[in-house]
C-alpha cells in the first residue's frame, strides 16, 4: 500500500485515536494537510517524520495491551462489502487489530452471512486468546443476538454454528456508528 493509502487510513480513524492517543491531531495534521484537494501530493520528510511518529504511538504501550488470560475479551466486528475490521480489547484496552479484504465469493453474501464471517474470522485468527475464556462479540447485525435459537440456516450458516460452539462467545448488537475502529477497518 502506498504511503497516501496508509496515511489516509490513519486519518480515518482520528475520531477514536484523539481520545486514546495523546496528542494525535497535532501529530496528523501534516497528513491531513496531503489530503486537500488544492494542494499537491508530495510525500516530504516533515511527512514521514510525522507518519513514523504516528506508527511509533499506535503501536506502543499505551495503546496497544498485553492481554490477561484471567480477565473476558471483547470484541468489535464490522463487514463491509469489501471488508472486515475487527478489534480485541480487554479491561478497556486494545490488545489487537485486524482486518482482510472480502474474498470474491463472498462480495456475494447476504449481510447477515457478511457479519457472521467477521465474527468467524476474528475467533479463527485471535483463537490463542480466545478459546475457552468468555467473550463478548459486539456485532452491528441485530439477528446475530438470535443465531443459536434459528431453525431455518443454509448450510454455511450450519458449519459456522458448529465452529462457533467450540467458543463461549456471547452476541450483542451494538449500533454500526458507536463501532468506529472495527467500522474504518472493515472500509
Amino acid at each position: 500500500m502506498s504511503n497516501w493509502g496508509v496515511s489516509v487510513g490513519i486519518l480515518g480513524f482520528g475520531g477514536v485515536l484523539s481520545q486514546i492517543c495523546p496528542k494525535f491531531i497535532e501529530d496528523c495534521y501534516p497528513l491531513a494537510k496531503l489530503t486537500r484537494k488544492v494542494t499537491r501530493y508530495e510525500w516530504k520528510e516533515w511527512c514521514e517524520e510525522a507518519f513514523q511518529e504516528l506508527k511509533k504511538r499506535l503501536t506502543s504501550a499505551p495503546i496497544l495491551a498485553l492481554p490477561t488470560t484471567d480477565k473476558d475479551f471483547v470484541v468489535y466486528d464490522d463487514a463491509s462489502g469489501s471488508g472486515l475490521g475487527c478489534v480485541l480489547m480487554q479491561k478497556g484496552h486494545v490488545i489487537a487489530y485486524a482486518s482482510r479484504l472480502l474474498e470474491t465469493h463472498e462480495q456475494n453474501y447476504p449481510p447477515h452471512d457478511l457479519e457472521l464471517t467477521a465474527s468467524v474470522f476474528v475467533l479463527k485468527i485471535w483463537r490463542h486468546y480466545l478459546h475457552g475464556i468468555h467473550c463478548e462479540v459486539f456485532t452491528n447485525h441485530q439477528s446475530l443476538k438470535y443465531l443459536f435459537s434459528q431453525k431455518d440456516l443454509n448450510l454455511r450458516q450450519t458449519r459456522w454454528l458448529e465452529f462457533l460452539k467450540d467458543y463461549n462467545a456471547h452476541f450483542q448488537y451494538h449500533p454500526g456508528k458507536a463501532k468506529v475502529v472495527a467500522d474504518a477497518l472493515s472500509r
